[in-house]
């Protein structure tokens, strides 16, 4: 499933020039085109690797960005490559846009890439184990933890044609949130048996449920070797990078019913741009129509009890609580990057 390396979002070519795009002392320009800031983070990430697996991995890794379905940390995004890398070794992020797995979006027959789902979560854990190895390479610190998550849920929903406050909806979130657990302790146990063991099963009792509700086999041998990292899934508030992918909605909160005013700034500049968001441009591009997602809450009570049925569906494969604030009535303002 290629992606083509291509805005068509004004508010996130504006964040990425605000946030993630490289330039040197003097503001001489790095990042030409996003394609080449995927390419310098991939090619970075990508050097943790033995010689002869680095340059299939990068490739894997650039095509997953390209297509924007899988989203590295902001530290690592903004300075990986550039000469001045710098990000923790510890609780880095990284967001699967899930936006981008609905196969044939605003028709009738659209559905989910749940295997692509899983795949890009392993991905994401590869991804994350290797920029920790970058930011320490010792590495050999136990306890260290890493937040893969979601940006674009409410996105994909519009795009299947399947309502936010559904049954349904909160099926398919469940369904989404369970993938990704699934891939990412797919990729916790390959990265044990081949770079070494950090985390016992035993005391991980939640843990080593879902890994029995997944595989009977995986969970007999995570018991037996142990795992790289216990502790995967977080969805946090990432208001940066759902609005850099194309503007789609933060984490899995709903689509927005306050407006499409973003207002961007970097810190030392501010602007605001209009912007439909993601799914709803895409359907207009496609002349599609299906039906409304999401039934505009009658007040601020509706909305965040909607969210929190949401938030209850997929909690049970989420490492972490669904802690992050609630999507409130008032516009959407972006800050400048701490």
């Amino acid at each position: 499933m290629k992606g083509s390396p291509s805005f068509i979002d004004l508010a996130a070519v504006e964040a990425w020039d605000a946030w993630f795009r490289w330039r040197q002392a003097g503001g001489e320009l790095r990042d030409i085109s996003i394609a080449d800031t995927w390419k310098r983070v991939a090619h970075t990430l990508a050097s943790a690797e033995s010689e002869q697996d680095a340059a299939a991995f990068e490739r894997q890794l650039n095509e997953a960005f390209e297509g924007w379905r899988l989203l590295p940390d902001e530290t690592v995004l903004a300075t990986a490559g550039t000469g001045t890398a710098s990000w923790p070794d510890d609780g880095l992020v990284a967001v699967l846009n899930l936006a981008t797995f609905v196969k044939l979006p605003g028709t009738p027959d659209a559905s989910v890439d749940w295997s692509g789902i899983e795949a890009t979560a392993d991905l994401a854990v590869h991804a994350l184990d290797n920029a920790m190895m970058l930011a320490s390479p010792v590495h050999a610190v136990p306890g260290l933890h890493m937040r893969v998550g979601f940006i674009g849920l409410a996105d994909a929903l519009l795009l299947l044609g399947e309502r936010y406050d559904s049954a349904y909806g909160r099926r398919l979130g469940h369904d989404m949130a369970q993938c990704l657990a699934v891939g990412c302790l797919r990729g916790s146990l390959r990265l044990a048996r081949e770079r070494g063991v950090r985390c016992e099963l035993s005391g991980h009792s939640t843990l080593s449920y879902k890994l029995r509700q997944i595989s009977e086999t995986q969970a007999e041998e995570a018991a037996l070797t142990g795992l790289r990292h216990a502790r995967l899934t977080a969805i946090t508030s990432q208001p940066r990078l759902a609005l850099f992918a194309n503007n789609v909605a933060d984490a899995i909160d709903p689509l927005s019913v306050k407006g499409n005013l973003h207002t961007i700034d970097n810190g030392h500049t501010s602007r605001a741009v209009a912007s439909l968001g993601y799914a709803l441009e895409l359907l207009r591009r496609r002349n599609a129509s299906v039906a409304s997602p999401f039934a505009p809450p009658r007040h601020a009570a509706e909305s965040v009890e909607v969210q929190m049925d949401m938030r209850a569906a997929m909690q049970m494969w989420i490492d972490q609580p669904i802690l992050y604030p609630m999507a409130s009535p008032p516009p959407k303002k972006v800050g400048a990057m701490a």
